[in-house]
């Protein structure tokens, strides 16, 4: 029972990470200083996806099901649970490059908001205004 729970966990746990790798940086244009922590997933997602190798969360969610005696899927969390489910059948590179498309159009709003936040900041130094903290 105990390492069901943890399998679930373990999948609960994927799931968020990959929500917070599509949408982390969207996330970040309020709290700026979560770019930090989402620049580091993006770059641990790219690796899976660009070397190809197998994700250690979906390793982990296995592991917890094989000690508690249940089947293990085959293929990886993604194509598991996503494909086929959220969208179509052997669409998942379709899926990472819309994922991966979404981070960029997150960075650049992040960059701009930046941008206009200091150019805002910079402006008021100059009329004397407080504008509070800078960005």
């Amino acid at each position: 029972m105990i390492w069901r729970l943890l399998a679930d966990a373990m999948f609960v746990l994927h799931a968020a990470f990959l929500l917070f790798f599509v949408f982390g940086a969207f996330l970040a244009w309020k709290w700026r200083k979560l770019i930090w922590v989402h620049l580091g997933i993006v770059i641990w997602s790219l690796a899976i996806v660009v070397i190809d190798y197998d994700c250690p969360f979906t390793g982990i969610e296995k592991y917890f099901l094989r000690r508690g005696g249940e089947s293990v899927y085959e293929a990886g969390y993604i194509n598991h649970y996503l494909d086929g489910t959220i969208w179509p059948e052997g669409a998942t590179p379709t899926a990472e490059k819309v994922g991966f498309a979404l981070v960029v159009i997150g960075y650049v709003g992040f960059f701009v908001i930046r941008h206009r936040r200091r150019k805002a900041a910079a402006q008021a130094d100059v009329r004397g205004d407080s504008v509070g903290p800078r960005t």
